[in-house]
């Protein structure tokens, strides 16, 4: 049971969910609205008064136009996990891109 004290508090998540959806001038309305819910039902959700499950948070950050993989990590949710593959073989990428731009300085 562990598992579930790590991960039982979503606050960060929603929070993070909330700031991306004011960054982009969104309201809850239009969020709700994209996703099939009213203005007070996605409020409910930010505020933490009903569970936020899967498939709402995937249609949120598809709404916000946000990877759900971004939300998770900012939101810390991922550190107790290894960095995913992709996650890996994008490092890698950027500092071979980096490496390239230094060398290609020196031309």
């Amino acid at each position: 049971m562990e598992s579930t004290k790590k991960f039982g508090d979503l606050s960060k998540l929603r929070f993070k969910i909330m700031d991306y959806r004011q960054l982009s001038n969104n309201k809850q309305a239009s969020v709700g609205r994209d996703i099939g819910l009213s203005q007070k039902q996605y409020s409910n959700i930010e505020a933490g008064k009903v569970e936020l499950k899967l498939q709402v948070f995937l249609q949120v950050a598809y709404s916000l136009h946000i990877n759900p993989c971004d939300l998770l990590d900012e939101s810390g949710l991922l550190k107790e996990f290894a960095p995913c593959k992709k996650s890996e073989i994008i490092t890698q990428l950027k500092a071979q891109i980096v490496e390239l731009k230094e060398q290609n300085s020196f031309l």
